[in-house]
């Protein structure tokens, strides 16, 4: 069987208060002509369809249409929630989506209460088995874990927990099917892309690569932004990465698909196919001239400045603005001294003195007098009109 591995599209994030909807449109296109290109047998998400639980319409229009497509094209889709989502809006939308073959595991469940789908392969040989693990929030694991045998080991931990949850879904896998795990989870020493929530991707939401399932073709999993093959699994077990580059901290990174080939009782083939759309998020560094020289080859890029100089520049955030429309920071660079917090009440100080004071303390640098004498006009323009 052949699927298409995704997740983590994030629709309705912004960069910096500007809409990104153009850029998952076209990367949202994009996996539907890879999975109509590659003739799949079902598209696989592995959780966060969205960026936030409250779904803005605009989102609901992308996600749905997209949807859609592949339900007009034949190509059934599994889905599970990821932190971001909210379970029970898709568990509300379960029946509805099940009428274009969008199968949802909103919520974890043991296989013969829900917890996986079969999905027959094109030609009908082959049936593929999905065991799906939903994001678990560390204060949700009881109601997860009592919906098994668990025991007390089971609540040392959660990495123990979920491990011992993983391995009581996978004893429904079967020799003569196409077995996948799909889950939206951390496990240790996955590299990070840099766009994720920090507070469930810490250790103490880290699964060992080890607790995965060697019974399994293949293991789809979602969380990780950087598209990756997770390290010391004993089965093939992979990250599809994000859409888009989602965060600064994801600069440099090629965002792609997972193709997966599995057969029975065989470990599954895997390509990664690019994704192009979206614009790239670059960091720039070095002295103003040299940033404004290279405006021309970053219009359609977000930007990150980083200008050196020898200290404050007054106005240096708009020429590089003017320069480069679409940068979205402007950070100064330059040697900074630490300022001494005065010995006097601010009260007891003069406006001049009050105004050295701030300057060197969030600056880390000295005033030069040509703005000492602008701020000693104004001072005594605004004093005579007092």
């Amino acid at each position: 069987m052949r699927f298409l591995h995704t997740g983590d599209w994030h629709v309705g994030r912004s960069i910096r208060g500007r809409s990104r909807a153009e850029e998952f449109a076209a990367a949202l296109e994009q996996v539907v002509a890879i999975a109509k290109d590659e003739k799949v047998d079902a598209v696989l998400i592995a959780g966060d369809l969205y960026d936030q639980r409250s779904a803005a319409p605009e989102a609901d229009e992308l996600v749905f249409g997209t949807f859609v497509k592949l339900y007009e094209a034949r190509i059934p889709v599994v889905l599970i929630p990821g932190n971001h989502d909210s379970p029970v809006r898709l568990a509300a939308l379960a029946k509805l989506l099940g009428e274009i073959d969008i199968a949802v595991v909103p919520r974890v469940a043991p296989a013969d209460q829900g917890g996986s789908t079969e999905i027959p392969s094109r030609n009908g040989r082959e049936t593929g088995l999905i065991v799906c693990v939903p994001f678990v929030p560390e204060r949700r694991f009881g109601d997860a874990a009592a919906l098994f045998d668990a025991t007390e080991k089971w609540y040392e931990s959660y990495g123990e927990g979920m491990g011992k949850l993983i391995a009581a879904l996978s004893e429904s896998f079967r020799g003569d099917r196409v077995n996948v795990l799909m889950a939206h989870l951390f496990t240790d020493g996955a590299m990070l892309g840099g766009g994720e929530r920090e507070i469930t991707i810490g250790m103490s939401y880290a699964i060992s690569p080890s607790r995965l399932p060697a019974s399994a073709n293949y293991i789809a999993l979602g969380h990780v932004h950087k598209p990756q093959q997770v390290k010391g699994a004993p089965a093939t077990a992979r990250y599809s990465g994000s859409l888009l580059q989602l965060d600064f901290g994801e600069t440099n990174q090629q965002k792609s698909v997972a193709i997966v080939e599995a057969s029975p009782g065989k470990p599954a083939k895997v390509r990664e196919i690019p994704l192009s759309a979206g614009r790239r998020l670059v960091d720039i560094r070095g002295p103003l001239d040299e940033i404004i020289a290279r405006a021309g080859g970053l219009r359609d890029a977000y930007v990150r400045a980083f200008v050196q100089s020898k200290g404050p520049v007054p106005g240096i955030a708009d020429r590089v603005r003017e320069a480069i429309p679409n940068v979205l920071d402007v950070h100064l660079e330059y040697d900074r001294t630490e300022a001494e917090l005065p010995g006097a009440p601010v009260a007891a100080m003069s406006p001049r003195e009050q105004f050295l004071a701030y300057y060197e303390t969030h600056h880390g640098a000295s005033a030069d007098e040509e703005l000492l004498r602008a701020f000693d006009e104004v001072l005594e323009l605004e004093t005579e009109g007092a």
